[in-house]
């Protein structure tokens, strides 16, 4: 996949599509509703695929949105990775395939692969593996039909297995690093079984591999304080998401992400609708049957636009109107971030508890630095040394070439 990457006529909905009206973010408990009929369950709102990732060891891999309007077929998925011991980041954008709807990135360390969501034309998804960080890519794959509209419908697992969500609502148990693919469950056979029973599964959401190999799904429930997350156990689905509190049993509980982080996984939930929203981190101990929770980080009406993971089990979002907060783990309480600086698209946080703020606007790319207690220091490598915004300092920037016009 070295050829001139060329982007097919596509849409895809841009970070202001999904990040619309301001609120403010208060980490706080979150109200009780009464409890809901069971029901078909709902369509929550697609959870942004802006992302990021920095393991143990500090290698980071961040997914933005670049170029124009999608509505003009002008938008761009671009990956970045920061390898380990590096302060600073590059493009690592698998080339070769149209990225207007998308990006999918899984793995850890050096091994990553990237899937590439449909748009128009592209029907499927084309995966790319890499075994250096994303310095130079392999063909694989493809996924048919095309990788479902998530961040976590691409997930590697040992022994070179993948699962993939696709766009008709099955999971795809990928072997021989994608190169064989062959149905793992599908929305219909998980909502057959007791444990879907319970759930009123919907359409599945998240895949992701947990303790020993396990390929864990995610889906959203019709069951109000239901967290939607099963384990193929002796190839039987059983129910394996944690239970909610009392607080939120009552509300609709959708599982934003699930995900591999350090030596296992973590799940992002969002409980209950408009006023009453909050979002709780969750983190299952080694058997993955037990499950610690976060104290609910109160939203609102708030939209999100990013979610990120880091070392020590850290959790991060990004919300409408240039809001962010992190969590440093188990145990930790919800900390606001002072306003993120101007087409913040992700947060990265890294080893100690650094947190940056990636823009990313039109074909540029900058990495903000959070300084201590907000006071921000940093330099950059393009002449804006000592660039400053409200706790924030500039650390780089890349420009991006971007194909303008090139989907028309």
């Amino acid at each position: 996949m070295n050829a001139t990457r060329r982007a097919a006529p596509g849409t895809k909905r841009t970070a202001a599509g999904i990040v619309t009206a301001a609120a403010c973010v208060l980490a706080a408990g979150c109200g009780t509703k009464a409890a809901a009929n069971p029901g078909p369950a709902p369509i929550p709102a697609a959870p942004p695929l802006a992302t990021s990732f920095t393991g143990s060891a500090g290698a980071g891999r961040a997914i933005v949105e670049m170029g124009g309007p999608a509505a003009q077929q002008d938008n761009f998925w671009e990956l970045f990775v920061r390898p380990t011991g590096a302060a600073r980041w590059r493009l690592a954008t698998p080339a070769g395939v149209a990225d207007n709807g998308g990006l999918d990135v899984a793995g850890t360390g050096g091994s990553l692969v990237t899937g590439f969501r449909p748009s128009q034309d592209l029907t499927f998804s084309p995966l790319a593996t890499s075994g250096d960080g994303g310095t130079s890519w392999s063909p694989a794959g493809p996924v048919t039909p095309g990788l479902a509209d998530a961040p976590d419908a691409l997930a590697s697992g040992p022994g070179g297995r993948f699962i993939a969500l696709t766009s008709g609502g099955t999971a795809e148990l990928g072997t021989g690093g994608g190169t064989t693919w062959t149905g793992l469950a599908s929305a219909a056979t998980l909502a057959a079984t007791p444990a879907g029973k319970a759930c009123g599964v919907g359409g599945l959401t998240a895949a992701a591999f947990g303790g020993s190999g396990v390929p864990m799904l995610a889906a959203n429930c019709g069951r109000p304080g239901i967290a939607g997350i099963f384990a193929d156990r002796g190839g039987t689905w059983q129910a394996a998401g944690p239970a909610v509190p009392g607080s939120v049993a009552g509300e609709e509980i959708d599982v934003v992400r699930l995900t591999v982080a350090g030596s296992g996984v973590v799940a992002l939930l969002r409980a209950g609708s408009g006023a009453d929203t909050s979002l709780m981190a969750a983190w299952p101990d080694g058997s993955g049957r037990a499950w610690t929770l976060s104290a609910p980080l109160r939203i609102g009406t708030a939209q999100l636009g990013a979610t990120s993971f880091g070392p020590g089990k850290a959790a991060g979002v990004i919300l409408n109107g240039g809001h962010g907060a992190t969590l440093a783990g188990p145990g930790s309480a919800w900390r606001v971030l002072p306003a993120l600086p101007a087409w913040a698209a992700a947060l990265a946080l890294g080893p100690g508890g650094t947190v940056d703020a990636l823009a990313a606007h039109a074909s540029t790319f900058t990495d903000w630095r959070l300084g201590p207690r907000g006071s921000g220091s940093g330099t950059s490598g393009s002449g804006t040394a000592g660039l400053r915004t409200a706790g924030w300092s500039l650390a780089q920037t890349i420009h991006v070439s971007i194909p303008y016009g090139s989907s028309g």
